[in-house]
Parts: C-alpha cells; sequence; structure tokens
C-alpha cells in the first residue's frame, strides 16, 4: 500500500495545511489503533499526517476547577500524573488491562476518542466524568461534550479540516470517585466484552447519591453510551443495597445488546449487571475511606 505522509513543525502549519488536505488525510499519534486498521486494509489512506512533533498536545493540568488533558496525552501519562489522584482510579484501572507498556506508552487519549468504538476503555471513562472535546481547525476553535462528539460506530462530530487538540471534564471533590470495570476473555491485552465506568457523587452527609454516571462500551448497538434511564432513576436516592439493586434491574431493562462472534447478549448483560454493582459499591466505599481520612 502506497500513501503519502506529512510531518508538521507547528500548530499553525498543520492547521493550515489540514484546510488545504483535510479531505484526503487520515491523522495518526501513537498508531495503536489505526496501523492494525490499515494492515487488515480496513482503512486505505492516501495521506497520513503525523501529530508526534506536536509536543504542546502533551499536558495533564488543573484550570479553573476542571481538568484538561492534550490530545497526544498518553495512556502510561494519565496513570503517571498526580493530578489525576485517587479518586480518578478510572484510568489506573483502564492501563492495568490496556495492553503491553509499549501500547501504553503509545496509544493517546485523542486517539481512543477519534476511535470512536466500543473496544476504546477511555471513551465510557471520559463519558462518566462528562467530559469535553476540544477541537481546533485554521478558521475556528469549538467544544462539544463528548456524548455529542461520538455520534455512530467510527464516527465523530470531527470535520476535516479539524484536529482534537484537549479533553476535559470537571474536577471530582472529595465526595466522588470514578471507578472502572471490563471484562473479557483474558486477564490483560484484551477487547473487552463488556466494560462500564460509574461516577458518583454522594451528599455531604455520605447517605444520598447527589449524582451518578454510568457509561458503557456499548448499551444500544455498538457505540459507548451513557445509561440515563439509570443515572436519572439513583439520583437522589439514598444509598443502600435495595438502591444498588434497583439501579441493576434499570441498568438490566434499558440494554439493548447483540451477539457476535465474541459473546452473546445474553452473557454481556449479565457481566454488565455484575461489573456495574461491583463499581457503585467501590465508588461507594472509597469516598467513604477518603472522608474518613481528611476528617
Amino acid at each position: 500500500m502506497k500513501f503519502d505522509l506529512y510531518v508538521p513543525q507547528d500548530m499553525p502549519g498543520l492547521l493550515e495545511y489540514l484546510r488545504e488536505n483535510g479531505k484526503d488525510a487520515v491523522l495518526i499519534a501513537g498508531g495503536s489503533d489505526l496501523i492494525p486498521r490499515i494492515k487488515r486494509r480496513l482503512v486505505r489512506p492516501n495521506l497520513l499526517i503525523d501529530l508526534s512533533p506536536l509536543h504542546e498536545l502533551h499536558y495533564i493540568k488543573r484550570k479553573d476547577n476542571s481538568i484538561q488533558i492534550g490530545a497526544l496525552t498518553t495512556i502510561s501519562e494519565l496513570t503517571e500524573s498526580p493530578i489525576l489522584s485517587d479518586r480518578y482510579e478510572a484510568f489506573r484501572r483502564v492501563a492495568a488491562r490496556y495492553g503491553a507498556p509499549a501500547i501504553q506508552n503509545t496509544a493517546t487519549i485523542g486517539g481512543n476518542i477519534a476511535a470512536a468504538a466500543s473496544s476504546e476503555d477511555l471513551i465510557p471513562v471520559l463519558l462518566a466524568l462528562d467530559a469535553d472535546v476540544k477541537m481546533r481547525s485554521a478558521r475556528m476553535e469549538r467544544v462539544l461534550p463528548i456524548r455529542e462528539f461520538i455520534i455512530g460506530k467510527r464516527r465523530t462530530a470531527l470535520e476535516p479540516e479539524e484536529l482534537i487538540t484537549e479533553v476535559s471534564f470537571p474536577e471530582l471533590d472529595i465526595c466522588s470517585w470514578c471507578t472502572f470495570e471490563k471484562v473479557g476473555r483474558r486477564n490483560s491485552l484484551i477487547i473487552a466484552l463488556v466494560s462500564i465506568a460509574v461516577c458518583l457523587q454522594m451528599d455531604k452527609k455520605l447517605e444520598k447519591i447527589n449524582q451518578i454516571r454510568v457509561a458503557l462500551n456499548r448499551v444500544r448497538g455498538k457505540t459507548p453510551e451513557r445509561a440515563l434511564k439509570v443515572e436519572n432513576d439513583l439520583t437522589g436516592r439514598t444509598m443502600n443495597q435495595d438502591t444498588i439493586a434497583e439501579g441493576v434491574r434499570l441498568l438490566a431493562d434499558e440494554l439493548r445488546l447483540t451477539s457476535d462472534y465474541r459473546a452473546s447478549a445474553a452473557y454481556r448483560a449479565k457481566a454488565v449487571e455484575a461489573c456495574f454493582e461491583k463499581a457503585i459499591k467501590r465508588c461507594a466505599e472509597e469516598i467513604a475511606g477518603q472522608r474518613g481520612s481528611h476528617v
């Protein structure tokens, strides 16, 4: 397979090049998703644009009560950052089963989002954190909630002349926790049969659910999304076993999963229920623990 390769020297040069050639271009960062797809002839690029020289897109910082992450930040950088403290353990739990160190050192947060597939473990986490995606072109900069950015399997709202520059989400407080669960056929280096992220915020007395966001790699079909019915029903409820059981029941009703060669819909549904129960309990326990340590 033959294709042209463009390596930008700086952001202004890249944006101008995208303005003129974006319709024919495929962007590549770490390449952990794209290169295997090129090898399998699922993607046949005429032009590749290598984003790796854009070092200004490597960062994790706190600003105005939000966490901002540059699009070229890698999986390993997410786990090593002191800014993403214990309450963001979802990132570390993703990394623990994401892939070999070589993959963790190259796969980027921007590439995960741009792939827009149920196999990308960071997407449920970012959905649960209610993240925004910042995009930039030569003409403008715009921001979309990740729920609106991903519009279908392998389909996003990114225009041909744009690239993802940043992901941001509201900073979690001391009554909050975000975790991640995943089920696959192996303990590591796996494509998820089921993955789920839960972000829980309790009231100050740690009795009621102030807010909960539940995101899965699949709810209806093969696109990551949030379980909104579960979220709406559990918000404001007292945190106890009855509430958790009701959440499991509601989630089972909300799922519209399909079978494939990896697993049946019925198996996936049972796995989701078990993972959700485990995740919400862990969030509640960890919130109580971190509150206790600050008393």
